[in-house]
């Protein structure tokens, strides 16, 4: 038998049914750009009240606190596939209403308020059902499919969606949420196209071991109720050490990167002296970085393994938060927060693999929901603290978020090597139980 690594392996091919999934992932991606920057864009035009145009940011991350642990129960029990179709169609159907009281001159702030929730909502459901699909997808090029949507997503949405947003709303304000729409719409057609075998949350389902945590086996054959899965989940999730250490790490990375970014436009323009026109300017240093970070990820495990390219990219993201707070000048600063994000998506890319190597299928929706739970629903935690430190000194706000990485990582790196060995002898078939 070949002892040869899967990282020495040649690569397997992605295949139809993932390039289909990837594809209707482009189209919503680029819907998720056009809105991103048009509803805000028309938020302005509507009220100039500060306080009424940053309730949209409200109602883009309320959701995930409100449904996100019943989107993750709900993706463990229902065809996938028909969730995605599902939410792009909801969104596709909200926007259309919004394009057509926009186009009457009957749009209110109230009234994107709750499209932005509804759309959110949808996207909630979305995202966790499209993580918990990819393992069957692509079960033998995970950290290669993962690196393509995120690829993919950083181009369509921060290359394409928001400038072309940018364009159509001159032309006319409904147009780039009629767009917006059709995108959604385009995605739902193309998902349509996903074969059942791949659709159900028990496809490329692995058995939970002692190694893994307690499983759905343990709750009986019957499950009474969605709050039932939710016990269910958190009580896998909290079980499992490994996975446990690593999530409350994850908090810490999201808290770090939320204070930052609270404060990233006083920082940019007033630390450094970046002129407000050239803001934009700047911040494409994060989708550059974000895009390099993508092409990477898969030739980083290939070359140095799961566990030592989280070892050199957690290492790299805390020097990266010193080096942008140090920085002498603007130029400098936009070199770290580039490479910052090269770091950031590479170790999430692999990290999100990895995981979803190690959970059984049928407990993927919940743990997925857990983890953007813990990101979306301290937003506003990290924020507060990154304003309140960045009222004594703004360059004190990115060093003590590289203190708090630093802090949290030195002691998740025994967990973060079970996970990621862990990941390997799952991708080996040689899952290790002991």
């Amino acid at each position: 038998m070949s002892t040869e690594s899967p990282s020495r392996k040649r690569r397997a091919p992605l295949g139809r049914d993932f390039n289909r999934f990837w594809a209707g992932s482009l189209s919503s991606n680029l819907a998720d750009g056009i809105m991103l920057l048009a509803l805000p864009m028309l938020a302005a035009a509507l009220t100039n009240d500060p306080v009424l145009v940053s309730g949209l940011m409200v109602a883009r991350f309320l959701p995930w606190l409100l449904v996100g642990l019943f989107a993750g129960a709900l993706a463990d029990r229902l065809d996938r596939g028909r969730v995605l179709v599902v939410a792009n169609l909801v969104r596709a159907g909200a926007l259309v209403v919004l394009a057509a009281l926009v186009t009457a001159g009957m749009a209110t702030i109230w009234t994107l308020y709750a499209v932005m929730f509804v759309v959110m909502v949808c996207e909630v459901f979305y995202d966790v059902a499209g993580r918990a699909i990819l393992p069957a997808l692509a079960p033998h090029a995970l950290d290669r499919a993962n690196s393509r949507l995120v690829g993919g997503k950083t181009v369509t949405e921060d290359f394409a969606g928001a400038p072309l947003a940018g364009f159509l709303f001159v032309v006319a304000a409904a147009l780039p949420i009629a767009v917006n729409a059709g995108a959604y719409f385009l995605g739902a057609l193309v998902l349509l196209g996903l074969p059942l075998a791949v659709r159900r949350p028990d496809a490329g389902a692995r058995p939970a071991t002692e190694h893994e945590g307690p499983s759905d086996a343990d709750e009986g054959e019957d499950r009474p109720s969605i709050m039932a899965d939710i016990r269910a989940g958190l009580r896998y999730l909290l079980g499992h050490p490994t996975l446990r250490s690593v999530l409350l790490f994850n908090v810490v990375l999201n808290l770090a990167s939320v204070a930052q970014g609270g404060v990233l436009v006083l920082i940019v323009q007033e630390h450094f002296g970046v002129p407000e026109a050239f803001y934009g300017v700047f911040l494409m240093s994060v989708a550059a970085g974000a895009l390099v970070g993508a092409m990477l990820a898969g030739t980083a495990v290939e070359r140095l393994g799961r566990f030592r390219t989280e070892l050199v990219c957690f290492s790299l993201m805390t020097a990266s938060y010193f080096a942008f707070g140090l920085a002498p000048g603007a130029v400098t600063a936009a070199l770290a927060f580039g490479t910052l994000a090269v770091a950031s998506t590479v170790s999430n890319i692999v990290m999100i693999g990895a995981i979803q190597l190690v959970v059984p299928g049928t407990h993927l929706g919940r743990v997925m929901s857990l983890v953007q739970i813990t990101g979306a629903g301290l937003a506003p935690v990290g924020a507060l603290l990154g304003g309140l430190l960045g009222r004594v000194e703004l360059y004190y706000v990115p060093i003590a978020s590289g203190v708090a990485v630093l802090a949290a990582f030195l002691p998740t790196i025994p967990a973060i090597r079970r996970l990621t060995r862990h990941a390997d002898d799952v991708e080996r078939g040689t899952v290790d139980t002991t």
